[in-house]
């Protein structure tokens, strides 16, 4: 009987034991960071931002590093302080020190964990006036004669003008034909030098892109240099706009293009722009590398690399903050209207003729116009791409939730409130 009621009470006791085991691993088990596969506090973390890990190295003596996630309720009921606990920290930090009249919080550090994400909302006010630089790029090849001479009368009659909306203008000025090589432009040695010598008179050599005068806020120096200009010529129909267009936009330098002003980029020409790929008839093959070659002023990339591709273009322009404005004559409208489409911060312009008082008002027209829009992008490092995912809605100060992440009619000192969502994903 003794020995029965022993072995009836080991039985029991063992029982118990297994009671109490199942139950402690069914109170982890119910929790949504608990996984038995988990051995290290970085998958713990990654199982979602509600849970903790605990590195207190006497916490439940012979037990798996799976019990060591958990909720951090649960933790701390199992003995685990919470000076002993890693967790998700979501942290979000303004800079104060960096100040802005548009862009309010203008620096922002946000800490995430994996399975994380945080919110904020920044405020974008549209100013009543900007500092403004603009750049004329202009096509000197022959046809554009009549046109060049319109140009003499602009830089005071504009500066006058954009005094209504803009600080403080700067203007510059380049050129461009096209690529001075075969079968764009006539090679025989007597053509090179002055492609007009059929016609008994002096032109200037074909070039790509001739960077002439950098940012002045001196409209009467503007005018001397537009007077100076003479005309070109090449064989064929496009030109060279977009190539010169890049360069215009990453040489900020030479450009001269100042930080804190509203950039315009202004192409005109009267003829449509060789794309990428058409350097092959020339035996061109290298791809356009994105980067500035002007030595003293003269592109020095274009017998030796590719038209840019309208993506690399807008890419180019977006990242150094360009508006592009396109004033062509009406035949070419429809050639540049397919080319906008695809240029973010771009406009264009139809001129009956290339008069002072129609370029005036197409620049002020563009101007108002391009800034009355606000867009909001976010751009992501390619190493991180698989890591962080983030989302902006813009809020229109008309109500309204805006559309391709873009307001547009906003007026001066009005505000554009977005919210921007970040979460690192669990990679």
């Amino acid at each position: 009987m003794t020995s029965w009621l022993r072995t009836f009470g080991s039985v029991t006791l063992c029982l118990l034991l297994c009671c109490l085991v199942v139950a402690e691993a069914s109170s982890a088990g119910d929790s949504v960071c608990w996984s038995p596969s988990i051995s290290s506090c970085t998958e713990c973390l990654r199982r979602g931002p509600q849970c903790a890990w605990c590195f207190k190295e006497d916490f439940l003596d012979g037990a798996g590093p799976s019990q060591r996630c958990d909720l951090p309720v649960k933790l701390l009921r199992r003995g685990c302080g919470p000076e002993f606990m890693e967790q998700s920290e979501i942290k979000v930090e303004v800079n104060a020190t960096v100040s802005s009249t548009q862009v309010s919080p203008r620096d922002i550090s946000i800490t995430l964990r994996p399975g994380s994400e945080a919110s904020v909302i920044v405020a974008v006010k549209q100013l009543e006036r900007y500092p403004v630089d603009l750049y004329y790029l202009v096509d000197v090849s022959a046809s554009m004669q009549e046109n060049l001479d319109h140009l003499k009368t602009v830089g005071v009659a504009l500066s006058l003008r954009m005094t209504e909306h803009s600080s403080d203008l700067w203007l510059g000025f380049g050129s461009f034909v096209d690529k001075p090589v075969s079968p764009y432009i006539n090679v025989h040695p007597s053509k090179i030098n002055n492609p007009c010598s059929d016609y008994e008179i002096r032109c200037r050599p074909a070039h790509g892109f001739h960077h002439v005068l950098s940012m002045t806020g001196n409209m009467s120096e503007f005018t001397r240099v537009i007077k100076r200009q003479r005309i070109s010529g090449n064989m064929d129909t496009p030109e060279g706009g977009l190539d010169a267009m890049l360069q215009a936009a990453v040489c900020q330098r030479s450009v001269g293009w100042r930080p804190e002003a509203k950039r315009l980029l202004l192409l005109m020409t009267d003829q449509p722009s060789h794309l990428a790929l058409d350097s092959r008839l020339a035996g061109i093959v290298t791809p356009h590398d994105g980067l500035c070659h002007l030595e003293n002023n003269v592109y020095t990339g274009s017998t030796r690399m590719d038209h840019p591709s309208v993506g690399q273009l807008s890419d180019k322009l977006l990242e150094n903050h360009m508006y592009s404005i396109f004033a062509v004559e009406k035949q070419q409208y429809q050639w540049y209207e397919e080319l906008v489409r695809l240029l973010p911060g771009s406009y264009l312009g139809k001129l009956g003729l290339f008069q002072a008082p129609n370029l005036i008002e197409l620049v002020v027209d563009a101007y108002k116009r391009l800034l009355s829009e606000v867009a909001v992008s976010v751009s992501v490092e390619d190493k991180a791409v698989s890591r962080y995912w983030v989302s902006v809605s813009p809020l229109c100060p008309n109500g309204s939730t805006a559309k391709d992440q873009s307001c547009s009619g906003v007026q001066p000192d009005q505000t554009v409130n977005t919210q921007a969502v970040s979460k690192h994903t669990q990679d």
